[in-house]
């Protein structure tokens, strides 16, 4: 392919260096150099961006321009993906090949699902090509299909500058947006983006105020000592689906799995305390009726699930503890340990769920005692309540 631009790329290069590697938004980046491509004279009436993510529930994502509609945007999820499409297209072709790949839609046999699509569409000509990204196990492409005529050769040879003078920006864009799931996945969405934004020092934590929730799994020890590895692991992902779910939909952050038991907090900065205090409960709520629910519909040879939670409200430490190399983003702090031991004492009393005292009282909500008890590792004994 020869290395000079023609006219009509030339401008659409100064456009990327001068004012799209400035978008950071990858759908304003696409459409606005697909407007740009159409405007040059190139016959395109349709084009796609096909990129691979590494996220745990998505397998990636594209962008479809129509000419004169607007672009659509859609996602592919791990669970419900057909792998089959992907087999029999032309992104699995370049995948395979790391080669560019063009179907005269007029002469050539279309013998893939989409280019049959494409043809009885109305498109005359299809042009795919790789977008060179430094990982190579991630896939990604970029495919103009023509309209009103095929392409000819400069056609050709102007998009596949177009296509390896966006790659750097889009894979710049893609890198940053795989950076931000990666953090938010194993750190959660608060932590993690705070971690993007610099906050990487050992020590480097803030003091928040906040409730606190724990809650952990009953009976698992057991459970683990008589089943498989296989049904341990599922058995705690239905469990912490449902823990997890029911935090986030009212606020809260998860922070950590330990064993069978989560933390997650519910800061209170931006919000009173007696606010934060409500999210906590709204997500204890909601998770004994998800729990209820599962154990109604639990498939045959599945146990019951058996929980227990604590509520606590104080101040922590929010931030990096660890090793120089190895850090981890989390909550410390006199709150954390009464909130975690809380637990213990719920089990002691037979109770799926308690509060502490500093939580009871801010709460504004009827509580319930349930006495005085000893709490092990502190030396003063806390009042325990439940929600009347």
């Amino acid at each position: 392919m020869p290395s000079v631009l023609s006219d009509r790329v030339r401008s659409i290069a100064d456009w990327l260096l001068l004012e799209g590697n400035t978008l950071y938004d990858i759908d304003l980046l696409f459409t606005q150099l697909v407007d740009r491509v159409e405007r040059a004279g190139i016959p395109i009436g349709r084009v796609s961006l096909n990129l691979e993510l590494l996220h745990p529930e998505v397998v990636g994502e594209g962008r479809v321009w129509l000419h004169g509609q607007t672009t659509g945007f859609h996602r592919l999820n791990r669970v419900d993906t057909d792998m089959g499409e992907y087999l029999q297209s032309p992104v699995r072709r370049v995948d395979d090949t790391g080669q560019p790949f063009r179907v005269d839609l007029l002469r050539q046999d279309a013998d893939m699902p989409l280019l049959a699509r494409l043809r009885r569409e109305g498109y005359l000509d299809y042009y795919i090509v790789p977008i060179q990204v430094q990982d190579r196990h991630r896939s990604a492409a970029m495919s103009f299909a023509a309209r009103l005529r095929p392409f000819n050769e400069e056609d050709i040879r102007d998009l596949g500058h177009v296509v390896a003078l966006v790659s750097p920006i889009l894979e710049a864009r893609v890198i940053r947006n795989l950076a931000r799931d990666l953090l938010a996945t194993y750190l959660g969405q608060g932590a993690g983006d705070r971690v993007y934004a610099g906050q990487i020092s050992r020590g480097d934590a803030d003091s928040i105020f906040a409730a606190i929730l724990f809650c952990d799994l009953r009976n698992f020890t057991r459970f683990t000592a008589d089943n498989l590895s296989s049904a341990v692991v599922e058995r705690l992902n239905h469990w912490f689906d449902l823990a997890v779910d029911a935090v986030e939909a009212h606020g809260g952050e998860v922070l950590k799995f330990m064993g069978d038991g989560m933390l997650a907090i519910f800061p209170a900065d931006m919000l009173n305390p007696r606010e934060a205090c409500g999210h906590a409960l709204a997500a204890a709520a909601t998770l004994h009726l998800a729990v209820s629910d599962w154990n109604m519909r639990c498939p045959p040879g599945q146990l019951p699930i058996d929980y227990g939670l604590s509520l606590h409200l104080g101040h922590v430490a929010f931030g990096n503890i660890g090793g120089r190399r190895r850090l981890d983003f989390t909550v410390v702090g006199p709150a954390v340990n009464l909130a975690s031991r809380l637990l213990d004492v719920a089990k002691a009393l037979d109770s799926h769920f308690v509060v502490s005292t500093a939580f009871a009282g801010c709460s504004g909500r009827p509580m319930r005692s349930l006495g005085v008890h000893p709490v092990r590792g502190l030396d003063q004994p806390e009042e325990i309540f439940v929600p009347c």
